[in-house]
């Protein structure tokens, strides 16, 4: 069977969501914390349950709104003979349009046969689970049995039952096929009161008194005996469920495993134990370490019969996927949207940018930045905001993307932006052919945040300019310490004719010794200097650096304050 369609709404933090579900045989939910992903695993849980005695409560509905009801409606293709037949669902079928992805109101010619499922909930809280019909002329329940036959199953941190024979367990749903143990576990509870007859006078001596007192008690209110009282087994009240007899390692339960390998092991069961399943794996990471990880995905690549529908918060598992897996999910105030990360014609090139950036995809908005030292310019300014009494961008849900050069800035927001993320770019303006007005329009018209620095200027000449002299010269003692004086000196003195005395302190502020630093500091003609602050751990150091002056109101109308002042109120939503 396939799952075409996923419909919920006020079911926990969800208000609505409509997911056009991909034909793929792994799909992985990524997105921020609490943007319902888990949630999704679990309503389709409960819309397959394969018992009778599911819980709902108060808390289970959006915004604790009892009043309108939950709805989880599942459409389900390449239904099985089963579901088919005229004595089951045949005269209710629906049909499912494979080319424009979108069910239809009955199936025929290209419209393939589909089954519309629906578990709805009132304030009652008694779930109801119902085939919606083509014609609506009748209610067809959908029973445990059926539910059980689609084969859903949710692997979470409490999922020890599947390493029983428990009811409802992998390894039941393959004995009840393959044979039954029932007479097995009839045969040990005869076997334990044959065990107990053999020592009954040495292991039941202190029972037996008792029990000898009991008769004597008996007796004194008339109450006949056919035998003498003793302590032993009732066979009618004591039993072995299925759930008794579980998978060892020797005498060690299986379920004594840590959580990673008796998650990984599990999930091997339903793939070699069941025909065809489809297997929800919250947190597929959790406990696993990242070799083992790739082991697991690999492994699931293999199952041709089933079908996994994950969650992750690891870059680690966006890597080993290829970008036709990952559905990026996007949650505002409960109105929540499932985005395809396959999306032509970007495909090959958000491939390689999740491989390169995986993290920031966890995000759900994004500051893309030119290189290197605006990422470590960001970096420092977030705890100089912070000191400030600022939200961290974790607070804000926020993330840094290296572009890697003004060349990739257009097509990396571009492509963040097409997947639904709310995108901000901080660039330089010292390479205009490189990222042009009209790259800057295109990504404006897009709703992508633009910040550039005025004048032409790289952000090094931009901080070199606004700052107080002593932020300047703050900054060149800085890099002495790192590169030495005269080496300093030589990178500077390539941009400027006079003479510079090798004391910093001595330098006299003019715009030609500012242009020339800023020209310096950002790369050197003549020499391997690549510039000072090309990486992010300098560029952050140097932000802490010159933290102290970016409050002086001598600079608070220059482009360098203005422009970090547009970007935070872009990370405050302001």
């Amino acid at each position: 069977m396939r799952l075409c369609h996923l419909s919920i709404s006020n079911f926990r933090g969800i208000k609505t969501l409509e997911w056009v579900i991909p034909d793929q045989q792994i799909l992985c939910l990524i997105g921020r914390g609490d943007s319902t992903k888990s949630t999704i695993l679990e309503a389709l849980r409960r819309v397959f349950y394969p018992h009778w005695n599911l819980t709902f409560v108060d808390s289970d509905f959006y915004l604790c709104k009892t009043s309108v009801a939950i709805k989880v409606d599942a459409i389900l293709s390449d239904l099985p003979d089963a579901f088919i037949d005229f004595a089951k669902f045949g005269y209710g079928l629906c049909g499912w349009n494979r080319s424009k992805n979108k069910p239809e109101p009955e199936p025929g010619g290209d419209i393939d046969k589909a089954l519309h499922v629906q578990l709805s909930v009132e304030s009652d809280l008694e779930p109801k689970w119902r085939v919606i019909q083509a014609n609506e002329e009748e209610e067809v329940s959908f029973k445990t049995a059926d539910r059980a036959f689609v084969g859903v199953s949710l692997i979470s941190n409490f999922s020890d039952r599947d390493l029983t024979w428990a009811s409802g367990s992998v390894l039941n749903t393959r004995e009840s096929k393959d044979n039954n143990i029932k007479p097995l576990l009839v045969d040990i509870i005869r076997s334990a009161k044959t065990a107990i007859e053999t020592d009954h006078k040495e292991r039941l001596a202190d029972l037996d008194t008792l029990a000898k007192t009991v008769q004597q008690t008996g007796a004194s209110l008339g109450i006949t005996e056919s035998d003498s009282y003793q302590a032993h087994l009732d066979t009618d009240t004591v039993s072995f469920r299925h759930g008794g007899i579980a998978l060892h390692d020797g005498v060690v339960p299986l379920r004594r495993l840590g959580l990673g390998s008796k998650r990984m092991l599990i999930t091997g069961m339903r793939t070699e134990v069941l025909d065809s399943h489809i297997t929800l794996l919250d947190e597929v990471e959790s406990g696993l370490e990242p070799y083992r990880i790739a082991r697991l995905l690999r492994y699931l690549e293999k199952d041709t019969d089933g079908k996994y529908i994950l969650t992750t918060h690891s870059p680690v598992v966006l890597r080993e996927l290829v970008v036709s897996n990952l559905q990026i999910v996007h949650c505002n105030h409960g109105d929540v949207h499932v985005e395809h990360a396959a999306k032509p014609p970007f495909t090959d090139t958000i491939q390689g940018k999740i491989r390169e950036h995986a993290e920031a995809f966890l995000a759900p908005r994004i500051i893309v930045c030119e290189g290197a030292t605006e990422v470590g310019l960001l970096r420092g300014m977030e705890e100089f905001w912070m000191n400030s009494g600022k939200h961290p961008f974790a607070y804000c849900g926020v993330a840094l993307f290296d572009a890697k050069g003004a060349a990739k800035l257009k097509e990396s927001a571009e492509v963040l932006r097409c997947l639904g993320y709310d995108v901000a770019v901080l660039a330089d303006a010292d390479e205009p052919e490189h990222f042009t007005q009209e790259h800057v329009n295109c990504l404006q018209k897009l709703g992508v945040k633009v910040i550039q620095w005025d004048d032409q200027f790289s952000l090094e000449q931009q901080v070199i300019n606004d700052l107080p002299w002593e932020g300047i010269t703050k900054t060149v003692s800085l890099v002495e310490e790192n590169l030495s004086k005269e080496v300093v000196l030589q990178h500077i003195q390539e941009y400027i004719c006079e003479k510079l005395n090798p004391d910093v302190t001595k330098w006299e502020d003019t715009p030609e010794l500012r242009l020339a630093i800023g020209k310096a500091a950002k790369k050197s003609r003549k020499t391997r200097n690549k510039g000072w602050f090309k990486r992010q751990d300098k560029s952050h150091d140097w932000v802490n650096a010159i933290s102290d002056y970016l409050t002086d109101e001598s600079i608070n109308q220059t482009p360098l304050v203005k422009k970090l002042k547009m970007m935070r109120c872009w990370i405050d939503h302001e």
